[in-house]
Order: C-alpha cells, then structure tokens, then sequence
C-alpha cells in the first residue's frame, strides 16, 4: 500500500511540474503532526498521528491564492482498541500578508473532509465515517533555493462547535517564486 502511495506522489509530482512553469502554481510533500484538544470532541483516535501528503497551490495574485491538501495516515488507536486509517482532503484559501525576498507569512482559512476507517480488534467489526470540520492556520515559506521552498504551518480544527484539534506541518515547495 505505501509503495503505491509514494510511486502515485511521484507521478503527481512529475506531472505537475510541467505546470509549474507558468509562475503561478507550486506542488510539494508535507509531513504532518496531528493533535487532540481536550474535550470529548477528537480529530482522531490515533496514538501517534503523523501523516504525510501532497499539496497543490495556485496564487491568483501575489497575496491571494488556493491550495489543496491531500493527507493520509494509519495507525493503532489509543487504548489498543484498533486500527485508524485517514484520508484527508483540505481545500483553503491563503492570503500573505507580508513578503520579503526569502521569507513569506501567511493565513489560511479552509474546510477540510476525513474519510476515517476504524478496524476494531475486540469484536472484528470495522467502522468508515466522514467528518467535515473547518481548519484556520497560519504558515509561513522559506525560499531556500529559486524555485524551492520550505513551509511551515499551524492550524486549528473547528467542527462547528468546538476547537477539536490542531496539526502542524513541515513541507518542501517547488513552483516559481511569485
């Protein structure tokens, strides 16, 4: 299963970046680090939540732009009671409210939709659900190279009722600086 998710990536990647030469996209893999508030409200039931994915941006202007997150994790659950695996798929909008030449703080705003499957050892049954929940987050790109750069971001994960969790995530970009 994951050598069909990192040869997909890569395939993602390459033909990607044929696109990238019109100065207005960028593509990358992140690493991300999941967490719980407290509260009876969870973003997961993961003992150790760390997930990789690709993300895909588009700046409509150099302040203003879209990106999209997609993210998957597996794990055991806490208290030995399964297995987790997620899927998630983020969609946010970005706006950069500083910019130097190697260094550009933003904020994000987005809605983000898990498919979560639950295989539980105890009585063998298996649980799939989706939950949608919006995402607030701030980040920040360090221009390492032209065309390459690391990404940093925070965020905060709301069901509508309740703060249910945050992530944070290390990144490599490639596109062409705007």
């Amino acid at each position: 299963m994951k050598t069909k998710i990192i040869t997909t990536l890569a395939i993602i990647l390459m033909i990607a970046s044929g696109v990238l030469a019109q100065n207005k996209f960028a593509v990358g893999l992140i690493g991300t680090r999941f967490g719980n508030t407290a509260g009876d409200s969870k973003l997961t039931e993961i003992k150790n939540p760390m997930g990789y994915g690709v993300v895909a941006s588009y700046a409509l202007t150099k302040e203003f732009g879209f990106a999209l997150t997609g993210e998957y994790f597996k794990d055991d659950m806490e208290n030995n009671l399964g297995q987790e695996r997620d899927l998630r798929i983020h969609a946010s909008a970005f706006l950069r409210i500083l910019q130097s030449q190697n260094i550009s703080p933003y904020i994000s705003a987005g809605v983000v939709y898990t498919n979560r499957n639950i295989n539980y050892q105890k009585d063998n049954s298996e649980k799939t659900e989706g939950i949608a929940d919006a995402r607030f987050g701030a980040g920040l790109d360090y221009n390492l190279i032209q065309n390459l750069s690391l990404n940093l971001d925070f965020g905060i994960y709301n069901n509508g009722l309740n703060v249910v969790g945050w992530s944070s995530s290390l990144g490599l970009r490639y596109g062409i600086k705007l």
